[in-house]
Parts: structure tokens; C-alpha cells; sequence
């Protein structure tokens, strides 16, 4: 018979941009994890960045500025889009494992791109003229110039593996043994500022705007960091996402709503299960997670990081 149980994780964090490896224990029988849960409980004091909603929606279905000024160009995203990094092909041959990943179009200063295997996580963060080509290549040198015992040193590597990388194009090839992947992923996204719209008819009058309907003000979500989950035996990493303080759009359009909501529960903000349906015998999981919250802030914030294992197992 099959009995559904969870294991609580607290993990403290105290410094800005601080990144964290840990360990959470789980009983050592097989078992499949079904569901992740995160939670931010916050002893800092760090108020919710608030962002100023002047958009206001006129009858066409476009949007402009409600004084009749015209918007201006975003200097800091000249490519428009989210950072993407995407697998294209993945193939076995004997003992090796060769990878190819793309990076997306969409290169402004700050993406950051982030790629590992073996419990190992490295980063790459765009700069001013970077490209896709430029970012597969900075990549590939980042996995070439990690040493065997870096890959080693959370005993994964259980081959004694160096992997090797190149790139040609916005294209990034990497080997690696065959019991182990590599993971790729992009983080950040920007948008261009709309043209301003075209002057008013001299003859006619100008539109009417409509009145800001603060029901339908999308709010920006407070990130704390980024988490990623791995469990040591040949699953290698299963879970990897954004950990938010709390969902400030959770009331979007919502004409029932009265406008209060409960503050920070026990263990942080309401929160949602991720659903995963991952079989291991292992009896830990690896964990990585990198501080954004403190860097949004600009300082070192004391905070708390709840991590909700669900699982099931046979029940004794």
C-alpha cells in the first residue's frame, strides 16, 4: 500500500547574490517523488518593489501614455525577447553522451546563461555586444577550463569524466559520459518600448482615454533566486525553477475579489506544487540555489528558504 509523505527543508540565507549547495535527506528505500513546493519567509526587512502602472488602455485595444506624451526607447534591451538555451540533439555513442544546444537570438546585458552536470552549475552572464555566437563560445571555454576535480568534488562523477565543449555559430556542442546529461537553461527577458503614437488629427479631436482599471494591473514578481534539484543516481537533475516571495498576480481580473488577502503564513506565502514523477533509491537529493532577492534589493537580506518534498513510498 502506497502512503504520500513530504520532508520540509529550511535553508538560511544571509548574503546578497550567495549561492547555496545542500543536501536534504529522504528515507533510503525506493521511492517516486511526486511534488516540489518553495516558500520564502523573509526576517528582513525588504518592502515589495513596486512598479508605476501609467498605461492606460485607449478604445482600439492599444495602450499609450494617459498624460498624451510620447514613451521613449529602451536603450538597455536591443534584442527584445527571453534568454533561451535549448537542446537540439542529444546522441549516444559507446561510452560518451554528445550534446548540442542552441543559444536563442535574444542576447541583452544581464541574461545570464547556465548550463552543468555532476552537481555543478556554471554561469554565464551576457555583456554589452554580446551574441549567441559570442555566448556559445564563452560556454564551451567555461566547461573546457573546469578541472576534473571541480566536476568531481560532489561525487557524482562517478566515470572520473572531464567533459570537453565547442561551439560553431550560436551552436554548443558538448560530450559527456553516457550515465549523465548536461542541463542547459537561459534566465532574463526584456521588451522594447512601443513607438509613440502618431499625432492627433488637427481636425478631429483626440480619442478619450479610458480610466486606468487597476484590476488589470500586472504587478512584477518579487524573485528570490533560482533552485535546481538533483538526485545522484542515474536520474541526475530533475527539477529546476524560479523561487518567487509570493504571487502578486494571483488576483488578476478577478471581479469577486475584495481587496485583502491572508499576510505570510507559517511557512511563507500560499504556495503551489510542482508536479514531478521521479523514481530513486538514492537516500539524498542535491540541491543548488542562487540568492536573486538580495541583489534585487541591492543588500544582504536574511531570509529563509522552505523547500516541500512530496513523495510516496510503501507503507510498512
Amino acid at each position: 500500500m502506497l502512503q504520500q509523505t513530504a520532508i520540509l527543508q529550511k535553508q538560511k540565507i544571509t548574503r546578497k547574490g550567495e549561492i547555496n549547495y545542500f543536501q536534504v535527506a529522504l528515507p533510503g528505500t525506493v521511492k517516486k517523488i511526486i511534488a516540489v513546493e518553495t516558500s520564502v519567509v523573509c526576517y528582513t526587512d525588504a518592502q515589495i518593489i513596486e512598479e508605476d502602472q501609467t498605461t492606460a488602455v485607449i478604445p482600439d485595444g492599444s495602450s499609450g501614455d494617459p498624460g498624451g506624451s510620447g514613451t521613449t526607447s529602451n536603450n538597455s534591451c536591443p534584442n527584445p525577447g527571453a534568454a533561451s538555451f535549448t537542446q537540439l540533439s542529444s546522441t549516444l555513442a559507446g561510452a560518451e553522451l554528445t550534446q548540442v544546444f542552441q543559444v536563442g537570438a535574444a542576447v541583452n546585458p544581464g541574461f545570464s546563461y547556465n548550463t552543468g552536470v555532476y552537481s555543478v552549475v556554471l554561469t554565464v552572464v551576457a555583456d554589452d555586444g554580446d551574441t549567441p555566437a559570442s555566448i556559445a563560445a564563452k560556454v564551451a571555454a567555461a566547461i573546457n577550463n573546469t578541472t576534473l576535480a571541480t566536476w568531481s568534488q560532489y561525487g557524482s562523477n562517478n566515470h572520473n569524466y572531464k567533459p570537453t565543449a565547442s561551439s560553431a555559430g550560436d551552436l554548443m556542442t558538448v560530450t559527456v559520459d553516457n550515465q549523465h546529461s548536461f542541463f542547459a537553461s537561459g534566465t532574463g527577458s526584456c521588451s522594447a518600448a512601443p513607438p509613440p503614437p502618431p499625432p492627433p488629427d488637427p481636425v478631429d479631436p483626440p480619442p478619450v482615454l479610458l480610466t486606468y482599471d487597476p484590476l488589470f494591473t500586472i504587478r512584477r514578481q518579487e524573485k528570490a533566486g533560482v533552485l535546481a534539484l538533483q538526485s545522484p543516481d542515474a536520474t541526475d537533475i530533475f527539477y529546476q525553477s524560479e523561487v518567487f516571495r509570493d504571487d502578486r498576480n494571483i488576483r488578476f481580473a478577478d471581479y469577486t475579489f475584495v481587496g485583502s488577502m491572508p499576510g505570510e503564513w507559517l511557512k511563507g506565502r500560499k504556495r503551489y506544487a510542482t508536479e514531478v514523477l521521479i523514481e530513486t533509491e538514492s537516500p539524498i537529493l542535491e540541491a543548488y540555489y542562487k540568492d536573486e532577492l538580495g541583489l534585487l534589493h541591492g543588500k544582504d537580506l536574511n531570509y529563509e528558504l522552505n523547500l516541500i518534498i512530496w513523495f510516496e513510498k510503501e507503507q510498512s
